[in-house]
């Protein structure tokens, strides 16, 4: 019998990391950010985050050094409410 522990997380992280963008950050570059998918591992340490960014390119995005604050700084949000041991680390990739 398969696992639904692994999808609900993704469910999870989708939602949570799309509100917290759209009501916590207030960076202008994300403000057209658009989380499209989140695929996890299946030991959840790792989650890649799929985001377009809404009428606009991948020039509009910002660049890999402020992505990997930005998923340090919702990692750190995402800790504070999230009922498991440990929170994944997020990889943000353009889709």
């Amino acid at each position: 019998m398969p696992s639904t522990r692994v999808p609900k997380i993704e469910d999870f992280l989708k939602k949570e990391i799309s509100q917290i963008i759209s009501s916590q950050v207030q960076d202008p570059r994300y403000k057209f950010f658009n989380i499209v998918d989140v695929k996890c591992s299946s030991d959840l340490g790792v989650a890649t985050v799929f985001y377009t960014i809404i009428n606009g390119d991948i020039f509009d995005s910002p660049d890999q050094i402020s992505l990997e604050k930005f998923s340090s700084m919702i990692r750190s949000k995402l800790s504070k409410f999230m009922q498991i041991r440990r929170v994944p680390k997020l990889i943000f990739k353009y889709d």
